[in-house]
């Protein structure tokens, strides 16, 4: 498999703005775009759809982040966006590296930061 293309949605909650931290927080979710994510030399469409869920996307009383679609693509294979403006570049990330890489929550980088 060449590459996976892993896009996200992120939303946010309106309502914990205001919100002092005590008792339920208020619930307004709100659509605020998402992410793409080029996962090269995954083995298959559904590692890199678990990778990115559950080791780059994250989930708060403030904001989340869940994988809404993935799909096969070719090497060099270059988002609508990034075709548009290369400041709109997916995120890539090499799968034998997946775990150093400073979108991975939890991964090797995150051991080697010193204190």
């Amino acid at each position: 498999m060449e590459a996976v293309h892993v896009m996200t949605q992120i939303h946010e909650n309106y309502g914990a703005h205001d919100w002092d931290g005590v008792g339920e927080c208020p619930q307004m979710w709100k659509a605020k775009g998402g992410e793409d994510y080029i996962i090269e030399g995954a083995p298959s469409i559904e590692d890199a759809e678990h990778f990115v869920e559950f080791r780059v996307c994250s989930s708060d009383e403030y904001s989340t982040e869940e994988v809404v679609s993935s799909t096969e693509v070719a090497e060099g294979f270059r988002t609508e966006k990034e075709k548009f403006s290369s400041d709109l570049a997916p995120v890539r990330i090499d799968w034998t590296k997946r775990f150093m890489s400073r979108y991975c929550r939890g991964g090797w980088s995150w051991l080697s930061v010193a204190a």
